[in-house]
């Protein structure tokens, strides 16, 4: 799809999806109760729609005998949610998924599971999708998980636990990665009933089933980062986006922060956030993501089309995402003139270019099948004037009214 600059100002109120990872975890937290959990404005992203329908379809298995085929595409928050459900789950489970998701690590929390007595035996690779379960109930107990990979492993097990008759003493050891992410999953379980107590290193959930309640979901700070990107592109601008509060359980919320150095100004109004254009301060720049992964490629682009030199640190798990960012950054920055690289494990430093020399000149991404990749590279028609986004598709991932949001923003539009 090629897209082109207009010469109309940037001004627009922007229809934020729903957090995809509330919407996830919302949904798992009602599948493990027992008593009714009201979700309202789950998200449409692919990968929520996808989860709603792979649990409807354990829920109505009727033969038990032979295994029952769960696919998860290349949604890892699905696969591992549901490696824990199905381990507990009574029935025979083959948990599948894309090509790309076969190579996505999971022995990590699978050695949490089989600890706690769970049947799971890999049906190729060690390590890696696919699974064979013999789901049974679990009783819970004491379970270590390393946490280097992805906080999910936690956030699954501890998401279990509640419907468990010993509940849970979980370690955590590793670096600790997203933390912000298991934080949202256990405040999401208090809010349904949950009793937990959290120490640096531990969680401790009791086993208190769920109780009823209600759940909202908030609007996505995750998505709200490329609005940002296009308003640090923009001579001048200003967007609202509707629904964020800086009160959010979500760690992203953190780009307020990291878009400052951008010249991206933030005011809260009672019914979403004004985001608009102020002064840079252009001076070199360290991003830590080690807890804020998903904000890479935004914050990439942005520093690119600024001509920011920049180091990121805490990049060490990129490569197990939808697509292996730092290696498609590193790539598709170059038809830019930006060099992005490695320094040691985990930082990378980014060497801008004079981005105007490539204006007009009809640059083609790729985006690797990953949505984050598309969003980021779309804002840098503001110093291209034109660009080419391949498979635009990919968006509906986790934000399918994104194309239709961008346009409507006034200052890009379809070619």
């Amino acid at each position: 799809m090629e897209i082109r600059k207009t010469n109309k100002p940037l001004k627009a109120v922007i229809q934020l999806p729903g957090s995809k990872s509330i919407s996830n975890r919302s949904l798992m937290i009602r599948a493990y109760s027992r008593n009714p959990i009201k979700i309202s404005f789950l998200s449409e992203a692919d990968d929520t729609l996808l989860l709603r329908k792979a649990l409807d379809q354990i829920r109505h298995s009727a033969d038990i005998s032979v295994p029952m085929v769960i696919d998860c595409g290349n949604a890892g928050t699905v696969y591992r949610f549901l490696l824990s459900y199905l381990a507990s789950k009574p029935g025979q489970w083959l948990l599948t998924g894309a090509l790309r998701m076969l190579s996505r690590p999971i022995g990590d929390l699978v050695d949490s599971l089989r600890s706690l007595g769970a049947d799971i035996s890999y049906t190729r690779e060690t390590g890696f999708p696919p699974v064979l379960i013999k789901g049974k109930v679990l009783k819970g107990g004491r379970a270590v998980v390393a946490t280097d990979t992805s906080s999910q492993f936690a956030s699954s097990l501890v998401m279990a636990a509640p419907m468990w008759e010993k509940g849970l003493d979980l370690e955590l050891t590793g670096t600790q990665s997203s933390m912000p992410y298991l934080e949202m999953t256990l405040s999401l379980m208090e809010h349904c009933g949950a009793k937990i107590s959290r120490s640096a290193d531990r969680i401790s959930v009791l086993p208190v089933p769920y109780r009823k309640a209600e759940l909202t979901v908030e609007a996505d700070w995750s998505a709200a980062a490329f609005w940002y990107e296009l308003v640090g592109l923009s001579h001048y601008g200003e967007l609202f986006l509707k629904g964020l509060s800086t009160q959010s359980l979500q760690g992203d919320k953190k780009m307020i922060e990291f878009f400052k150095h951008m010249g991206v100004s933030t005011f809260e109004e009672p019914d979403g956030i004004l985001i608009f254009k102020s002064a840079e301060k252009r001076v070199p720049l360290h991003f830590d993501l080690h807890h804020y992964p998903d904000m890479l490629p935004a914050l990439v682009a942005v520093c690119c089309g600024l001509g920011f030199e920049t180091i990121f640190t805490g990049l060490r798990n990129l490569e197990f995402k939808e697509s292996d960012r730092t290696l498609a950054l590193q790539k598709e920055m170059k038809k830019i003139g930006c060099q992005f690289e490695k320094i040691k494990e985990g930082e990378y430093k980014l060497s801008p270019s004079f981005i105007e020399d490539y204006a007009n000149t009809g640059i083609v991404f790729q985006t690797y099948g990953d949505h984050r990749l598309a969003m980021a590279f779309a804002p840098l028609v503001a110093k291209l004037n034109r660009l080419t986004i391949e498979r635009p598709e990919v968006v509906e991932k986790s934000y399918p009214n994104y194309w239709t949001e961008l346009f409507s923003t006034g200052l890009i539009a379809k070619v």
